[in-house]
């Protein structure tokens, strides 16, 4: 096993985990501050690659699908919030039902407008860059480099400014911070389009590395989900465990095969949660 092998795993690895981050991120924020898991988030994913395609098909360049796909996620996130889970908020178990009934209706509709068959989209970047002896596709170097970006302003809104405040008071004690005058109301519509925004961004910068169909989201789903298990409602432990995962997932791909990856993710995921059990009451960064 040579050096530039390593830097090559190393590489994919974190692009791995960059995709994870980004809508565990979300999912996190939403769950802290809404107490509601959205199962919807892989279909958040789909319309995100969709979004590429479509764009792409009328002749318009792929980060103008990018764009497109982030403005249609948040969106879809704050009419979402706005007409389904804020009905359901003291009922956070009809909430969660609502987004598993949203996500079958995404896919419903996307089938009928682009059907069944899986479509592609073309890498945007070919090519590859050499570093430390190692040939690294491009295009996944641009997408490690654009989720740091992106999580980096996350973590900066939540930590530095009067809104990451303002979510972190929410996050701490709702009521309380109604009566100081934090609009609760507007802020949880906000992170949750926010969320759904990032999921939306996540599809659209994986379509070129995958196959677009309906069921696309379902295969991140899991890892997604483990990623927010592992980490808690803290952003940045969920950060870590993004990363602890991608190693498991892509070193257990590597060796063995995928399914015992997910299996090893399993077991990764209850032996952290028995051993640990967090607290993170009051705290969201």
């Amino acid at each position: 096993m040579d050096f530039a092998f390593i830097v090559d795993q190393g590489l994919g690895i974190l692009a791995t985990a960059s995709v994870s981050a980004l809508v565990a991120m979300g999912l996190a924020m939403s769950f802290r501050l809404m107490g509601i898991i959205n199962l919807a988030s892989g279909d958040f994913m789909m319309i995100g690659a969709y979004s590429v395609l479509t764009c792409l098909a009328i002749g318009l360049p792929y980060i103008v699908g990018v764009l497109v796909a982030c403005v249609i996620g948040f969106l879809l996130g704050a009419l979402t919030e706005r007409s389904l889970l804020r009905r359901f908020m003291r009922a956070p178990e009809l909430a969660i039902l609502g987004t598993f009934g949203l996500g079958i209706v995404i896919r419903q509709v996307v089938e009928l407008i682009y059907g069944k068959n899986f479509q592609f989209v073309e890498n945007p970047l070919p090519g590859s860059v050499e570093i430390w002896g190692a040939e690294f596709p491009l295009y996944r170097l641009v997408l490690i480099g654009v989720s740091v970006v992106v999580i980096g302003a996350v973590l900066i809104v939540l930590t530095v400014t009067p809104i990451g405040v303002k979510v972190r008071a929410v996050a701490a004690d709702g009521d309380l911070a109604e009566t100081l005058g934090v609009r609760s109301g507007s802020l949880k519509l906000m992170i949750f389009a926010v969320s759904t925004a990032m999921a939306s961004l996540a599809g659209s910068l994986i379509a070129p590395l995958t196959n677009v169909g309906p069921g696309m989201g379902n295969a991140y789903l899991f890892v997604m989900f483990v990623v927010v298990i592992v980490g808690g409602a803290r952003v940045s432990m969920v950060l870590v465990a993004a990363l602890a995962i991608a190693i498991v997932q892509n070193v257990t791909t590597l060796v063995v095969d995928s399914l015992v990856a997910k299996l090893a993710i399993l077991a990764m995921a209850f032996i952290v949660l028995a051993a640990t059990r967090p607290s993170t009451k009051g705290n969201i960064v």
